[in-house]
C-alpha cells in the first residue's frame, strides 16, 4: 500500500532540519535523531528529502535574489549519523533553507497528486491542470476542475454527490422525486434549478449559481438555511454557518470552466497559489512586499508557466527555476 501524504507542519519541520545538517549549522545530531525516532512519518519525510535534493542539480542564485533571502537560522544541537548530503555548485548557503523547504515542498505536491485517502473515497477525481466531464445516469452533469474529488450516493429517493476537495460545475436534471443535493465542507447544497458551482475551502465552502436557485443548509449553525439565486454566491464555514449573499462574483467563480482566471486587486502571492493549483510542480514568491503587490489581469489555466511569465512581464519580476516543476518568483 502507498504511503499517506506527509501533513505539511511534518514536511516544513523535515525540511528544517534537513536545511541545518546539509547546510553544516549542525554539531551535536542528538536532538534530530530524536525527531526522526519518535514518528515514522519523520523519518518517511527527511528521507524523501535526501532522495529529491540528490535529483535536483545545481542551481545558479543571481545576487539579488542572494540578498533578499533571511540569514540561516540559529544552530540547533541535533544531528543524524552517517551519509550526508551535498548541495550543488553555485548554490548559496544563504539559499540552502529555502531551496531545501521547497524542494521538499515539491515532495508534498506530488504525493497530494496521488492522496491514495481521497483516492480511495473517490468515485472521481482530477490530478493537477486536469478537468473532466462526468455525465450521471439521470442526465446531470459535472464539471470537475484541477485537483479535484467527487463520490456520488444515488438511491431511489436521493442524489447526493460528496465533493470530497476541490471544485465542480454541476448542471442538474430536473426530479421532483430525487432531490439533487452536493455536499461539502460541513454543509449542502440542494439544487432549486439548474446549474451552480461549489468549491471546498479550508473549513467550509463556496457556493455560486449561474442559473436559477439553490437552497444551502449547514446543520452545524443550528440547521441554518439560506436560497441562493441565480448571479449570487455564498459562503459557509462551520460551525461559523452562512456568510451573507453576495453578488457580482459569480462571473470569476465560473471563469474556471471556460479556461481562465480573473483577478481584479489581488495580492500577488494568492493570484499564484491559484494558478499553483493546475501546475504540476511547485510556484513560489520570495519577499513580503513582492507577495503584497496587487494584481489585476486574466490568466489562461492551462499555460501556468505562461501566466507567471506573463506576471513577471507585467510586475518587473525576475525568477529562477529548476526545470518548470519548480519557479521561485522574485524581484
Amino acid at each position: 500500500m502507498a504511503d499517506s501524504p506527509i501533513p505539511k507542519e511534518i514536511a516544513d519541520e523535515a525540511a528544517r532540519w534537513f536545511a541545518d545538517r546539509d547546510s553544516g549549522l549542525l554539531e551535536d545530531e542528538t536532538e534530530l535523531n530524536a525527531w526522526l525516532n519518535a514518528d515514522p512519518r519523520h523519518a518517511q519525510a527527511f528521507a524523501e528529502m535526501e532522495v529529491v535534493w540528490s535529483d535536483l542539480g545545481g542551481v545558479t542564485v543571481p545576487p539579488a535574489l542572494r540578498a533578499s533571502l533571511a540569514p540561516p537560522p540559529p544552530r540547533l544541537p541535533s544531528g543524524l549519523p552517517s551519509a550526508s548530503v551535498h548541495p550543488r555548485r553555485g548554490l548559496s548557503r544563504r539559499w540552502v533553507p529555502t531551496a531545501l523547504a521547497a524542494s521538499l515542498a515539491l515532495v508534498v505536491v506530488v504525493g497530494a497528486a496521488n492522496d491514495w485517502p481521497t483516492r480511495w473515497r473517490a468515485d472521481a477525481m482530477t490530478a493537477p491542470g486536469e478537468q473532466r466531464t462526468i455525465a450521471m445516469p439521470d442526465g446531470s452533469h459535472i464539471l470537475l476542475n484541477t485537483r479535484s474529488a467527487v463520490a456520488f450516493d444515488y438511491a431511489p429517493g436521493r442524489r447526493t454527490v460528496r465533493l470530497l476537495k476541490g471544485e465542480a460545475a454541476f448542471t442538474v436534471a430536473p426530479d421532483r422525486r430525487r432531490p439533487f443535493t452536493v455536499e461539502a465542507g460541513g454543509g449542502s447544497t440542494t439544487a432549486l434549478g439548474t446549474r451552480f458551482l461549489v468549491r471546498t475551502l479550508d473549513d467550509g465552502a463556496q457556493v455560486s449559481v449561474t442559473e436559477h436557485r439553490v437552497r444551502v443548509s449547514v446543520p452545524a449553525a443550528q440547521g441554518r438555511t439560506a436560497e441562493v439565486g441565480e448571479g449570487q454566491s455564498i459562503r459557509y464555514r462551520g460551525e461559523r454557518g452562512l456568510g451573507p449573499l453576495e453578488t457580482g462574483k459569480v462571473a470569476d467563480a465560473d471563469a474556471w470552466t471556460q479556461g481562465f482566471l480573473t483577478f481584479e486587486d489581488r495580492p500577488l502571492s494568492e493570484v499564484v497559489a491559484e494558478l499553483g493549483r493546475y501546475h504540476s510542480g511547485y510556484l513560489q514568491v520570495i519577499g513580503g512586499d513582492v507577495r503584497a503587490r496587487r494584481v489585476s489581469g486574466v490568466f489562461n489555466i492551462h499555460d501556468p508557466v505562461g501566466a507567471i511569465a506573463k506576471l513577471q512581464a507585467s510586475l518587473g519580476l525576475r525568477s529562477t527555476r529548476l526545470t518548470d516543476r519548480l519557479i521561485f518568483i522574485y524581484s
